[in-house]
């Protein structure tokens, strides 16, 4: 699984610089209730479901131990785990929500269906080469009704 997962990372759009991905790695976790927990860079929207990729707006920093109990589920729901409460500053997860809507040039509502539908949509590595567009612009012709060169 984690030879995809490198693959699937190579093939999703990459619109985020090396000094980015380093700032970001810099910064303590977006989340944790403790300020200074050490970080890594996290996925919102994991790899593994052919989505998302390295791009503003799906990456944060989380938790080395946030970002393992995170793994490839789907955050939304993670992030109501009993396990996963009493470690995450609700507000601030919030705050990382709003965040990550407005990079995607969506509202919490739209981001939050948008990140159900990759879930529910999964894409192979072959469907990814296929098709190698950022997830939001087949999310949106999904939406709208059309699906060229898709197929949901």
């Amino acid at each position: 699984m984690k030879n995809v997962r490198k693959k699937i990372r190579k093939t999703l759009p990459k619109t985020i610089t090396n000094q980015e991905w380093e700032a970001l790695a810099g910064q303590p976790c977006a989340i944790s209730k403790k300020r200074s927990t050490a970080a890594t860079v996290d996925h919102f929207i994991p790899l593994i479901w052919g989505h998302g990729g390295d791009v503003k707006g799906n990456l944060y920093p989380l938790g080395r131990d946030l970002n393992k109990l995170k793994s490839s589920h789907n955050p939304f729901r993670w992030i109501n785990r009993k396990e996963v409460q009493p470690l995450v500053d609700r507000k601030r997860w919030d705050g990382l929500v709003h965040s990550l809507a407005a990079e995607n040039g969506l509202t919490v509502k739209e981001f939050t269906q948008y990140v159900h539908w990759c879930e529910k949509h999964p894409r192979t590595l072959e469907e990814i080469e296929a098709d190698p567009r950022h997830s939001l612009e087949i999310w949106n012709e999904a939406r709208n009704g059309t699906t060229a060169g898709t197929s949901e």
